[in-house]
């Protein structure tokens, strides 16, 4: 090696090999051109030499001209020489540690998880390892349906059975790519082969197709086994992520049960402490599934977090599987609304167009086509289409409505002044209430001094004149524009733009004053005269609100008549219903989670934006932070946050473990409470328990099929026997490229060769 290296002046002493690389792309067609030029060209220069006498003088000059061809050859191929450093190398041993949460089952008759048999052989089998390492690399993973390299000296200590899924496949994958283009001799398995991925009964044939990719065998270590295995399990859950407020919602539950027994079982549907429905399962020793239909009905709308439970007995392996959580998206299937009309008009008309084609709303109308003194020349009986169902709809339906409104309503004679105070009472518990002005609403409608006036948002002062006619421009209030009730365009200076276009009002009800904590959307002025409209209240968990006009219906008919549309109406009235109805987006704090769910130990980002009740951000203030643990509502973090100069905030939360939680952010100024809540799911797929027994014939299988053993471990035995292939293996460690071509000397030879041979050509007398 050294006197070929000395060719080029260098002593390269840690190189113990070569090889010749020919790097010219001149190839193919191309190449075999050049040979048959090259042959020709020397057949042609020979028969050039048939003047010359001297045999050797031909056989010289031959030579000569072959030793330039194979020169300017060389140039063409293109040589190189690559001095190499070869050194032998270890074949490679992978130890596989199964890490998933089903390693966590507890095994018979020792009551310990199945991850601790793995600890106690590896503590057990240090020397082994060591051993085995003078021979062999050795590398150990985690491995569930991933793998995770890990050095020895973590192996006991940072083994954690916290994977969710198992997917030996996967898992094989991913170590023949791993060691492609290296020397793997073998695996070592050490799991419970709980895979659900895998039939019972062995390995598929693409499972199989994989492990022939191996070059050594697999030697599986089952740790546990199925004596003595009990367990009681909720296996499986269908239910809809979403459901409808004070509509039945079904659900189909699995449950299943291995030696247990010939048992009746309660399996009990909770939210929070309070029992929903529950139903007894009979269990029986043949069989081990079984099918439960369970039906409730949802009584608010959110997110409602839902428990089931079966009882734990004594003995079982799993007691996670017992229980089942989930989250159900309550929401209104449509917004009920009664409309009472107190006559036909054009604004009445409007209005209940609007309502019906809204498809968000379920209506149910009443127009009052005539009062008992008006004379019709007929009997109160012929004339009236349907009974008024008062007392039904105020006593025993009233609590099933969203919204109530009285529209140009006067309430006597069609409902008693007792039912008055229902109405009172239904908003005071959550319920929703809106007055509709005309000469027929407020004073006209003889409400002052009754139920109804006490949950108003303005007071009836009464007078002379209750209506006034003409034409009104309204205006709306510059600091109440964030209102949801106000907002028909996002940006804030379109929305003022959007209600200065629209049109006049034709009158307004007078005589009317706010009472202390309303708000006072907007007013109408005529002749120094500072009419309210729109006024709105928070009554207890209710809400009211006062349209002091029967004219709305023009932002609809002249707007279009103007040549515009009638979006803004439309949008107004779902504002209006939207508000009343406490739909989430019209809460004054606003409380969000960047997701809904969240992985295990995943960071949770929460972001809130706090309002007054006037819905005017408040910046610079400090509120209430708090996460709970649902459903037993088990404080987790409470903390104080100021809010930044928009009337933001941002928390991160870090959970640590799975469960349902809330986010509360309260604010309390001026005797008044405002919070807002969201809530979101931490979660820890349970499927390493649905099927929980282990999977020895999976083991076996994988063993067999690559000619290695199969053993169940035991505490404290030890590993021998195991034998891996070892071949020789070795290595390019360093390397060095020389050119044989691109040099002085390979020009440098084909001139003087060629300064030769026309020397010796001229001395033999030719040209």
């Amino acid at each position: 090696m050294n006197w070929l290296a000395a060719l080029w002046g260098e002593e390269w002493s840690e190189y113990n090999a070569w090889e010749l690389h020919w790097t010219s792309d001149v190839w193919g067609g191309t190449f075999v051109f050049l040979g048959v030029l090259i042959v020709l060209s020397l057949w042609f220069f020979w028969a050039s030499l048939s003047r010359v006498r001297s045999l050797w003088k031909k056989i010289f000059l031959y030579a000569l001209r072959v030793v330039v061809l194979l020169l300017v050859a060389m140039v063409v191929l293109q040589p190189r020489l690559e001095f190499k450093k070869i050194q032998p190398l270890k074949n490679t041993v992978a130890v596989l540690l199964d890490d998933s949460k089903s390693m966590t089952i507890k095994t018979f008759p020792s009551e310990k998880p199945r991850s601790d048999l793995v600890r106690k052989v590896m503590e057990s089998n240090k020397e082994y390892f060591e051993t085995l390492k003078q021979d062999y690399e050795v590398d150990f993973f985690f491995a569930s349906d991933k793998i995770d390299p890990v050095p020895l000296s973590n192996v006991v200590t940072g083994y954690q059975e916290q994977a969710i899924n198992t997917d030996l496949h996967q898992v094989f994958l991913d170590v023949a790519e791993n060691y492609e283009g290296q020397s793997l001799q073998g695996v070592l398995l050490f799991s419970d082969g709980a895979d659900l991925t895998q039939d019972p009964s062995g390995i598929s044939p693409e499972f199989t197709e994989t492990l022939t990719r191996l070059n050594g065998p697999v030697h599986t270590f089952q740790a546990g086994g199925n004596e003595g295995f009990k367990d009681l399990a909720i296996e499986k859950v269908d239910a809809t992520d979403f459901g409808f407020v004070h509509q039945p919602l079904n659900i189909a539950v699995t449950v299943s049960a291995r030696a247990i027994g010939k048992k009746n079982i309660p399996l009990v549907l909770k939210e929070g402490d309070k029992i929903l429905v529950s139903k007894i399962v009979s269990l029986k020793e043949e069989d081990s599934q079984y099918t439960a239909e369970l039906q409730f009905t949802p009584a608010s709308i959110g997110k409602r977090i839902y428990t089931l439970s079966v009882p734990v007995f004594a003995g079982e392996a799993v007691e996670v599987n017992n229980r089942w959580s989930f989250e159900v998206k309550v929401i209104r299937d449509r917004v009920r609304v009664l409309h009472l009309n107190g006559r036909p008009s054009w604004d009445s008309r409007f209005l209940r167009e609007a309502l019906a084609n809204n498809p968000k709303v379920d209506l149910l109308s009443f127009f009052i086509l005539r009062t008992l003194t008006d004379d019709v020349g007929a009997t109160t009986s012929e004339l009236s289409l349907i009974p008024f169902p008062s007392n039904l709809l105020f006593s025993d339906y009233l609590n099933s409505f969203d919204l109530v409104i009285f529209h140009n309503f006067k309430f006597s004679p069609f409902i008693d002044k007792k039912n008055l105070s229902n109405i009172k009472e239904y908003v005071e518990q959550g319920g929703a209430f809106l007055m509709i002005g005309g000469d027929l609403s407020f004073e006209g409608g003889g409400y002052d001094r009754t139920p109804v006036e006490d949950i108003l948002p303005m007071r009836i002062r009464g007078g002379s004149k209750k209506f006034l006619l003409g034409e009104l421009q309204m205006k709306v209030q510059p600091k109440l524009s964030h209102h949801p009730v106000l907002r028909l365009e996002n940006d804030p200076k379109q929305n003022m733009k959007a209600w200065k276009s629209l049109p006049p009002l034709q009158g307004v009800n007078i005589g009317l004053v706010p009472v202390k904590g309303v708000h006072v959307l907007s007013t109408a002025r005529k002749n120094k005269v500072n009419a309210p409209v729109l006024v709105t209240r928070q009554v207890k968990e209710g809400r009211t609100m006062v349209i002091a006009t029967d004219s709305s219906w023009n932002w609809n008919f002249l707007r279009v008549g103007e040549g515009g549309s009638g979006r803004y109406y439309q949008k107004f009235w779902e504002n209006v219903i939207a508000w009343m109805t406490r739909e989430p987006e019209t809460n004054p704090i606003q409380v969000e989670t960047d997701k809904q769910k969240y992985r295990e130990h995943e960071k949770v980002i929460i972001h809130f934006k706090v309002s007054g009740q006037d819905y005017n951000p408040l910046p610079g203030v400090e509120v209430d932070f708090v996460v709970n643990s649902l459903p037993k509502e088990q404080e987790r973090v409470r903390e104080t946050v100021k809010t930044d100069e928009h009337g933001e905030g941002r928390f991160e939360f870090a959970p640590g473990r799975e469960g349902f939680y809330s986010a509360k952010v309260t604010l309390t100024s001026g005797g008044e409470v405002l919070s807002g809540e969201t809530r979101f799911i931490v979660f820890s797929p349970q499927i390493e328990f649905q099927k929980p027994l282990v999977n020895e014939t999976l083991l076996q299988s994988l063993s067999k099929v690559t000619g290695g053993s199969y053993q169940v471990l035991e505490e404290g035995m030890k590993i021998k026997n195991l034998t891996f292939p070892n071949p020789e293996v070795e290595i390019k460690s360093s390397s060095r490229m020389v050119s044989l071509w691109d040099s002085w000397w390979t020009y440098g030879l084909i001139v003087g060769f060629l300064a030769v041979e026309w020397f010796t050509r001229r001395k033999s007398g030719l040209s």
